[in-house]
């Protein structure tokens, strides 16, 4: 799996490289500043895997009937927000970044069209992301809106307060 996240990001890294090679224009700060996108943008990805990792060692052991459900049998993180109503003790210990997730893995279970590049990078890499719709409101259920308000409360508590997608 490690493989897997990787691969095309080195591929993306190694793109960059060859590019930006033969400019002999671009300064030795931009080359920096792009070397940091690039490690900050590794490190998120290994930050997704480790809770990935995490997310499949805690429910391995749940053998839940996924039949007529659209989320299940995918590789989404955060299922059990669009599942059930999420209670404090689910979000307040999660990273600003946990949180953003959780929140925007809700419009991209409906096919929603992200419109800012971190998320869009981050969705592409799931199996079960189909980009379809540029607006899904109207798909959310009950229960999702009430979600995506708790979420944005704990995102706001920690500084947070940037919820366009």
């Amino acid at each position: 799996m490690k493989k897997l996240i990787l691969i095309p990001f080195l591929a993306l890294a190694m793109t960059g490289a060859i590019c930006t090679k033969g400019d002999n224009s671009t300064s030795d700060n931009d080359l920096k500043k792009k070397e940091l996108d690039l490690k900050e943008k590794e490190l998120e990805l290994r930050e997704k895997e480790l809770n990935m990792q995490k997310r499949s060692e805690g429910s391995s052991n749940a053998n839940e009937n996924t039949e007529g459900n659209p989320s299940a049998g995918n590789s989404s993180i955060y299922p059990q927000a669009s599942e059930r109503l999420l209670t404090s003790d689910d979000v307040s210990n999660l990273t600003g970044w946990e949180l953003k997730i959780m929140r925007n893995e809700i419009f991209a279970r409906h096919g929603y069209i992200f419109k800012k590049e971190e998320m869009r990078n981050y969705f592409m890499y799931e199996k079960w992301y189909v980009p379809r719709y540029e607006n899904v409101d109207g798909m959310l259920s009950d229960v999702e809106k009430k979600n995506i308000e708790l979420i944005k409360r704990y995102e706001s508590r920690l500084g947070n307060n940037d919820y366009s997608r």
